[in-house]
């Protein structure tokens, strides 16, 4: 209990030293010469730091304004996200349930644990990542509001056993109707593979007929793997399932009685990135600038939040390209700190078991169920809705996102130098794009 008491206080320090110590180390590294060199002859390091200036004075500055932004958005994220997510976590989370049980009776929440079954909807939610984490949880609560709901994810045997334990509380709950279950169903979806997403379509095309694709929620990723990974994952892929989907989705856009939602899961960890690429990535010649992240492992987790800002960049450009008379609404939400099976092999068994024992896991972290929350505030949201109301925190509209994310320049470069040519000949750009 005591530590349960003191940890959150020193937690948020402890967080900012981290992040602005390895900062400060990633900022030192281009003159690591400078610092041996003080155990040199003082004349030789004169030598080098001249030689150094004079053949390298434009890199070295574009370096430091690099660092330096690097080092500025490493604090903005502390501040502006794990700061808040911890205070929220802790504090403001504790009060809400205090409040809520205070406020009801017991008979009150056991009628409210009660999930009823509300009436089939005819309309599809494909939902990827899903086996696990916010996904099921995702995949639970739409099949409970009518939704057919399809799970799209890499692991078949997770994938069918999850369809199987939703039909079994489907089967097992009240319904506030006399008609059918929803059909809740598995499609393998493999986010790094390009003709998984085109697959995924083609089957959606056939089921659209009679129950038509009105939500999709681009959850499938990753986090401290390869660094040309993660960008595969966490951006090609939604990107390429995205656009594969959009002439479904824009068809089906036609009914006016169609409310069609794309929401792709977003992360606080955005704000540490400046930019996906930087002004020598840029200069390249190369076609794609996909080469520019290497197959080493993301141990500082640079590459996850690149890919993040990236996701948030296409969510902008969908939002800007797409006709202006379309239904489709485009939203990003951020779960949070939420406990989830993801986070768990980033951090490892040492850090899990040491979390779960103490107690911090369940104060610091949500449960999965809290943290698609703000999925749900997305997905419930009505149209009309200003750009900076679109991106959910904590299940509220209107969270910080960076400047970055809303950087129009920066979404077409990534469009142009990244998207369109890993995708060519795989996916067609929507016209106008």
């Amino acid at each position: 209990m005591l530590l349960k008491e003191i940890a959150p206080k020193y937690l948020f320090f402890i967080l900012l030293l981290l992040v602005t110590s390895n900062t400060t180390a990633f900022s030192t590294l281009p003159n690591n010469a400078v610092h041996l060199s003080q155990y040199q002859n003082r004349r030789i390091t004169i030598i080098r730091m001249t030689r150094a200036k004079q053949s390298s004075s434009a890199g070295t500055k574009s370096a430091s304004k690099n660092t330096t932004k690097m080092k500025s958005n490493n604090v903005r994220w502390a501040i502006r996200g794990i700061a808040g997510e911890i205070l929220h976590n802790v504090f403001l989370r504790q009060i809400s349930r205090a409040r809520k049980y205070l406020g009801t009776s017991k008979q009150q929440r056991l009628e409210e644990a009660k999930k009823v079954r509300l009436p089939i909807k005819n309309k599809t939610a494909l939902i990827t990542g899903a086996t696990g984490g916010i996904g099921s949880k995702m995949a639970h609560e739409l099949a409970f509001r009518g939704y057919d709901v399809i799970i799209a994810a890499r692991n078949a045997d997770l994938g069918k056993d999850l369809v199987l334990d939703i039909q079994r509380e489907l089967e097992n709950s009240s319904s506030s109707t006399s008609k059918g279950a929803p059909n809740i169903s598995f499609m393998e979806y493999h986010a790094d593979v390009h003709l998984s997403a085109l697959d995924v379509a083609s089957k959606l095309a056939v089921l659209n007929e009679t129950k038509p694709l009105t939500v999709l929620i681009n959850n499938a990723g990753i986090m401290g793997k390869a660094e040309q990974l993660s960008m595969k994952v966490n951006l090609l892929g939604p990107v390429t399932l995205t656009l594969a989907l959009l002439p479904l989705m824009m068809k089906n856009c036609n009914d006016d009685k169609k409310n069609v939602k794309i929401i792709n899961v977003s992360s606080s960890a955005h704000l540490r990135a400046t930019g996906v690429f930087d002004e020598e990535d840029l200069r390249s010649s190369s076609k794609s600038l996909m080469n520019i992240f290497p197959d080493t492992k993301d141990e500082d987790l640079s590459t996850y939040a690149k890919s993040k800002l990236a996701l948030l960049q296409f969510s902008s450009l969908l939002r800007h390209k797409l006709p202006k008379d379309n239904k489709i609404q485009v939203f990003d939400a951020h779960p949070g700190l939420v406990w989830t099976p993801l986070l768990r092999n980033h951090i490892g068994d040492k850090a899990t078991n040491t979390l779960q024992k103490t107690g911090l896991a369940s104060l610091i972290y949500k449960s999965p169920t809290e943290g698609s929350r703000a999925l749900l505030a997305a997905l419930d949201h009505p149209a009309g809705t200003s750009e900076e109301q679109l991106y959910f925190v904590n299940g509220q509209p209107g969270g910080f996102a960076s400047p970055e994310s809303r950087d129009l320049q920066q979404s077409q470069q990534l469009l142009d130098r990244l998207i369109a040519p890993e995708l060519e000949g795989i996916v067609e750009l929507p016209d106008g794009w």
